[in-house]
């Protein structure tokens, strides 16, 4: 049984409505129709109030520039002092609170309920313990399965003169880095492999020290993939981001040349989520197309993960874009978008979706001005959020990927759908042509107010010369509504061939 995280409207209009979360999802409470717990009778609430995100067991509330604020525990968070302008809230970015087991939330008369109901494993082989949990009762607060303790019963029947003891309390979760007691960061109902976040915070930039440290003090497994990272030399970082950083590397003996991406988990990693996430990452690995980045192979040590990608050697779009001067001629990105969009159109066709696509995630091979585009990273952001080890992304820092979400991204969380991507395309192209966002992020600004509540900018208005037609396939994309968009990439595709 994995944890769950239930909120319960227990006053109010919609008393009795309950949400049940197990696994990685969001929650909107506002006014708005497409809010999941809508009150458009109450004018203490405001449109989009507050957002909360899950993964479980951990939570995360965050107020939206509400007039009135959330109050959590009978304190205030957020809310416009008085005489602002909803306008003049919006520019400033407000509190995010973490919430725990019996916390209460009040929303002008509505007022709900947090029910952490907390993953309980054995503690000899991690099995999940059903209810009722009593009868699986072991020694220290800990369970042990029917299997186990079957096994420990016929022990002692052969040997009764030496009556077999109780196991001992498991051990606290320890930093693979720097060894110390995290139990109270990794919160009730996780265990597994993690990395603390002072050492996480010193490694996420540069993290291949820590992923070499664990590889050598972890046993090799009979079943492990042939990947074997010290064979490799890094030559160099390519890049790094929120969650990890990529190098260059070089097989010391074939002389072969790749990328190899190394991510750190946020949260502890269990056995069973690690064979679940890789066995995603191995249907993923079967996707091949000239536009999409090539699968190599992958691994995982601790709480470190590692992928050997196909090596591109002209770089990421976003690095053209600054050799450029910080936008692209049509002649230029025109053709990349197209074959990007060949890439995007065959996962697509495969019930592929990729869910960050931005220019850091276009990667270019040959010379210019013959390049060849490639999607990167498509699946691994999916996938590493369902496992839920990306952390919080809808209340937490995602860098640059806000400009480029659409808005159902944070209304509708869990069902991302192509349609989104070919937003989050329609938002990289506008972006390579203008060196501008479809909408205005001022600094300071929540950025879910603007993608909330942020109007489109036409491309036309970007003070860029473009033929009429590419700027409406490009506006055509970035339609709020779902239904108005391409609902493919396929569907882009053939609509920006007929304009280029």
């Amino acid at each position: 049984m994995s944890s769950k995280f239930i909120l319960k409207v227990v006053e109010g209009a919609k008393r009795g409505q309950e949400f049940v979360f197990d696994e990685h999802d969001t929650l909107l409470f506002g006014r708005m129709d497409d809010c999941h717990i809508c009150l458009p009778d109450d004018n203490r609430v405001s449109r989009h109030h507050f957002i909360l995100e899950v993964n479980p067991p951990d939570a995360r509330i965050r107020d939206l520039g509400s007039l009135n604020g959330t109050h959590v525990n009978g304190k205030k968070y957020g809310g416009r002092e008085e005489g602002e302008s909803p306008e003049a809230g919006a520019k400033r970015q407000y509190p995010q609170v973490d919430l725990h087991d019996g916390d209460e939330i009040r929303v002008g008369g509505t007022t709900m309920k947090v029910n952490l109901e907390l993953s309980v494993e054995c503690v000899e082989c991690g099995a999940p313990i059903p209810e009722p949990r009593e009868k699986y009762a072991w020694v220290g607060e800990t369970y042990i399965c029917a299997s186990c303790r079957k096994k420990h019963v016929a022990q002692e029947q052969r040997q009764p003169e030496k009556r077999v003891r109780k196991p001992k309390p498991p051990e606290p979760v320890r930093c693979q880095q720097c060894g110390k007691d995290v139990s109270a960061e990794v919160g009730p109902g996780r265990r597994g492999d993690y990395v603390c976040e002072a050492c996480r915070e010193k490694a996420v930039s540069d993290p291949i020290a820590l992923l070499m440290m664990a590889l050598l003090e972890r046993p090799r497994q009979p079943a492990e993939p042939e990947l074997n990272i010290p064979d490799y030399e890094v030559e160099r970082k390519l890049g790094e981001g929120g969650m990890g950083a990529v190098y260059l590397v070089r097989h010391k003996k074939k002389g072969t040349r790749a990328a190899l991406k190394v991510m750190l988990s946020k949260v502890a990693v269990d056995e069973r989520s690690r064979k679940v996430f890789m066995r995603e990452i191995e249907v993923t690995r079967a996707l091949r197309h000239k536009n999409i980045v090539g699968f190599l192979d992958h691994g995982s040590a601790g709480g470190v993960f590692y992928f050997l990608l196909e090596f591109c050697e002209g770089g990421s779009v976003d690095k053209l874009m600054e050799r450029r001067g910080g936008r692209l001629a049509l002649d230029e990105a025109g053709p990349i978008i197209l074959q990007s969009l060949e890439g995007l159109a065959f996962a697509h066709d495969k019930d592929f979706i990729h869910r960050d696509l931005k220019p850091q995630n276009i990667l270019l091979t040959g010379s210019e001005p013959h390049w060849t585009a490639k999607v990167a990273d498509m699946g691994l952001a999916k996938d590493f959020q369902k496992a839920g080890w990306s952390g919080m992304t809808a209340t937490g820092s995602f860098g640059g990927s806000f400009a480029f979400m659409a808005r159902e991204q944070v209304t509708n969380f869990k069902y991302f759908k192509p349609v989104s991507d070919v937003w989050s395309m329609g938002a990289t192209f506008y972006n390579m042509l203008t060196g501008q966002f479809p909408r205005d992020f001022r600094r300071g600004q929540d950025p879910m107010e603007v993608i909330l509540h942020g109007s489109i900018v036409p491309i036309a208005k970007r003070g860029v010369r473009l033929p009429s037609r590419v700027a409406e396939v490009i506006d055509h994309s970035l339609s709020n509504k779902t239904s108005d968009r391409y609902q493919n990439a396929g569907e882009m595709l053939l609509a920006l061939k007929k304009v280029l």
